[in-house]
């Protein structure tokens, strides 16, 4: 399905991110808390576009089954 790999990656830097802020705000490391919160941002926006491309795969596909329907 469209944009799912999108999702996938997107989850993956989610948790990934959140667990690098909590290491860099239990050790003190501010520069590595910093990056884990960027890496959540980063997962966020794979995840909207994952969603975004699911959505306009799926108009496409209603859009040329309607086509088709007038074309018979």
């Amino acid at each position: 399905m469209a944009g799912e790999k999108d999702r996938v990656e997107g989850a993956k830097d989610k948790v990934s991110g959140k667990f690098k802020e909590l290491k860099g705000r239990i050790s003190g490391n501010e520069a590595e808390e910093i990056e884990g919160d960027m890496q959540q941002e980063r997962g966020e926006t794979r995840d909207t576009i994952g969603r975004a491309k699911g959505k306009i795969s799926g108009k496409a596909e209603e859009i040329k089954g309607r086509i088709r329907q007038k074309a018979s």
